[in-house]
């Protein structure tokens, strides 16, 4: 669908169909393009241009009118009940505390050799499940601020909780949505294998360590695979979450369409988790600093489900 929109509108992952006004002279006039980089924005706003024609099917939208009332809405709310705001993070909280304690011993058992089963992940899965229906903002806030000791937990809830709301985006049946919850919530458990030392480390990993880091997907795939029971997409998930669009990634250098829908799903929130997330060393990139980035990543991510992800589940 084409859109003329306001140059103050403009932002990376907009697909570019026309520029309006004087453009004759700008080293993008007569393009249709994806804009990609902050550069290009940057370029296009200063310019003299009088409005744009993007086009929402092969790019990001502005939010509707609609949506832009809502959210002032629930502003307005939250502004004037306050008490009623504190009470539901105190709840998202305890919700947090109970599933990460119970994740925490789900894999504190595996790593003493014991199994992980459906039955162990199911409750925590509906606690996420329930609670990103109805406060999916809150629980992503509050899992951003990840210490060393939970960092494993938080992010696996984190990543359950963005493929529970991509895939209810996606119109997926619920089903498939909770399962896509547990792979997000399991698709780590290999790292239990990784030296806890690589895993906080600040620096660029040597070439030693990083085998071993890149052996957790088929590490955690091994210990999924006990179970008879675990859903197909769980254990896809987990080995492949690290694959990429290029055929450069890991464990088995998959690209496009060898890779699955689900695993393609979980590249994107795991990567999306993990920059958007404060920890003792780093500081957590900002929504938008980190779509910019990803987009820029070519052959990194399905481009359609990315866009899909940063216009309809970032922004709904």
């Amino acid at each position: 669908m084409l859109k003329r929109i306001e140059i103050s509108q403009l932002r990376v992952g907009m697909f570019i169909e026309s520029l309006e006004g004087p453009w004759l002279n700008s080293p993008l006039a007569g393009r249709r393009f994806l804009l990609e980089s902050e550069t290009d924005a940057q370029t296009l706003k200063r310019s003299n241009l009088s409005g744009i024609f993007i086009n929402t099917a092969k790019g990001v939208d502005v939010p509707s009118t609609a949506k832009a009332s809502a959210a002032v809405d629930k502003m307005r709310l939250n502004l004037q009940t306050p008490v009623r705001q504190k009470r539901q993070r105190e709840a998202i909280a305890r919700i947090l505390s109970d599933a990460t304690a119970m994740l925490k011993g789900v894999f504190d058992g595996a790593s003493a050799g014991g199994d992980v089963t459906v039955a162990m992940v199911a409750p925590i899965v509906a606690q996420i499940t329930q609670a990103s229906q109805r406060h999916g903002d809150i629980i992503l806030s509050m899992t951003r601020l990840k210490t060393l000791d939970e960092a494993t937990f938080l992010h696996s809830i984190a990543v359950s909780a963005l493929m529970i709301r991509f895939g209810r985006y996606l119109n997926l049946d619920e089903q498939t949505i909770r399962t896509l919850g547990m792979a997000g919530l399991l698709h780590d458990i290999g790292k239990l294998s990784v030296p806890s030392e690589l895993l906080s480390k600040d620096c660029a990993l040597s070439e030693s360590e990083m085998y071993l880091m890149r052996e957790h997907p088929s590490k955690g795939h091994a210990t999924l695979s006990r179970q008879p029971d675990m859903p197909e997409i769980v254990l896809d998930v987990c080995l492949h979450h690290h694959e990429r669009i290029d055929g450069k990634g890991y464990p088995r250098a998959l690209a496009g369409d060898e890779i699955s829908r689900y695993a393609r799903i979980a590249a994107i929130c795991d990567v999306y988790d993990a920059i958007t997330s404060a920890r003792p060393y780093k500081k957590a990139w900002s929504a938008q600093e980190a779509s910019t980035w990803m987009l820029e990543r070519k052959g990194y991510f399905d481009r359609a489900l990315l866009l899909q992800f940063l216009n309809g589940v970032l922004h709904s």
